[in-house]
């Protein structure tokens, strides 16, 4: 089989996959709802009562997945990164990239030197770009591949497509919609472009081997349980302000009914009795009236509560996090509570960290400049400041630098070093004072 084929399969058949995870997190998923009459009225309204608690799942990782550091052993190579960092205003893309391998539950950057000699960082969706890995190996690279869609000069569509290997970039392209593409007959030879650097310069942020789960994959089914929930109640509620009413007769004979049969007044009023909030119903030889009781509001908001505890439940999600309000947990108590979730963030730092440290050599390499790359993350733990410190400094006991503790503590790296440099000048002088104090006891003069 073709790689341009092999490419093309996995990138059409993913897509559905990705798309469904984007739209729980975006909140645009359809609703879903076992009566055809009630599918038409949503579709009919165009109605949209969704509270998306998904989007909390996603992000109470993303909100924890902030690079703090990347250091090199030497300083040329770290003057680079730092370079490296602000031309790509990693800043914001690191955090867009973490967010939509999160959100998809993979993604891809591409590497790439300019005419200009910047070497730049492209975040790509795995809606248009894969990593196809060799089916004996998982471990390695085959080949990536990037498809998308522009139009030509001439205003026709046309899909482009690139294949990345270690030692070349083969361009391909053809007219035609993306969306319809099945096949790889039609693609013609663009150019091929020289990899000299030897690696594949497309990079993967997953979640999981080997193409990752979205994040809020388990939350999926609860949000569709909440959101039917909330829209039934949200149609209840004009109930609640304006009553359906009736009318009742009190009896009648057969001839009566006859008649009515056959009275177009008669069949025009039945027929235009109307089911909806305010509504009257008014049938012949009316004798009582009243009114039927709206449901319950505490038949769809109770049962909330308990999707959302599943919810939390299954994504190792605080509950907290989805109340603002109530018995927020503190000290001891929150970090019980947050414990699985750090678990998930720091299983998450480790992926991407490998990811983020494969990226940043293969750029020292482009610059020629052949060293080892290191990804310190912010503190991940949530606490008051006191408890903070008291970790610290355990750590400090323990033998952790006094540099990486100021840094896990939030301070700048050029402020830590400082600051870990005067410690250590202070140290060896009053180390110097100790050693002339006990000489002189000894009576040797200094």
């Amino acid at each position: 089989m073709s790689d341009i084929k092999l490419a093309l399969d996995h990138i059409v058949e993913s897509r559905e996959h990705y798309k469904k995870a984007e739209a729980y997190y975006e909140g645009n998923q359809e609703e879903i709802f076992a009566s055809r009459r009630w599918n038409r009225i949503f579709k009919k309204d165009k109605v949209d009562y969704q509270f998306n608690f998904v989007r909390t799942v996603v992000d109470s990782v993303l909100n924890r997945l902030e690079i703090a550091t990347v250091t090199a052993p030497t300083e040329e190579a770290n003057q680079k990164i730092n370079q490296y960092w602000e031309q790509n205003d990693l800043k914001l893309d690191a955090e867009e990239i973490h967010k939509k391998a999160l959100v998809y539950g993979d993604c891809y950057a591409i590497v790439w030197p300019e005419e200009d000699g910047t070497i730049t960082i492209n975040y790509n969706s795995p809606l248009t770009t894969a990593i196809i890995y060799d089916s004996e190996n998982p471990r390695i690279k085959s080949f990536a591949a990037k498809l998308w869609q522009t139009v030509s000069a001439t205003g026709q569509k046309q899909i482009n497509l690139n294949l990345y290997y270690a030692d070349r970039i083969e361009k391909f392209t053809m007219f035609g919609d993306i969306d319809y593409l099945t096949s790889a007959s039609n693609f013609l030879p663009v150019e091929v472009v020289p990899n000299p650097w030897g690696e594949i310069p497309v990079f993967h942020f997953r979640t999981a081997k080997q193409y990752g789960r979205p994040e809020h994959a388990d939350a999926m089914g609860p949000q569709d349980a909440i959101n039917k929930l909330i829209a039934t109640h949200m149609y209840t509620v004009d109930y609640q302000g304006a009553p359906q009413r009736y009318a009742l007769s009190s009896g009648g004979n057969d001839a009566e009914f006859e008649d009515f049969n056959e009275d177009s007044t008669g069949r025009d009023n039945l027929g235009a009795l109307q089911n909806g909030p305010g509504e009257l119903w008014y049938l012949k030889g009316v004798n009582s009236v009243g009114q039927f009781a709206p449901a319950d509001p505490k038949t769809f908001t109770e049962p909330v509560k308990d999707f959302i505890r599943a919810m939390a439940s299954l994504t190792s999600t605080p509950l907290h996090y989805f109340e603002k309000t109530g018995n927020i947990p503190s000290g001891e108590a929150l970090r019980t509570a947050e414990g699985p979730l750090l678990k998930k963030v720091e299983d998450r730092q480790y992926a991407f960290g490998n990811t983020w440290r494969d990226l940043f050599r293969f750029m020292l390499r482009i610059d020629g400049i052949n060293a080892d790359v290191e990804v310190s993350w912010e503190f991940v733990e949530t606490m008051d400041s006191l408890d903070a410190w008291e970790v610290a400094t355990k750590k400090r006991i323990v033998g952790v630098s006094l540099k990486q503790v100021l840094v896990e503590m939030g301070y700048d790296l050029e402020i830590a070093e400082k600051i870990a440099a005067e410690a250590d000048s202070t140290a060896l002088l009053q180390q110097g004072m100790n050693t002339t104090n006990i000489l002189r006891s000894e009576g040797v003069n200094i």
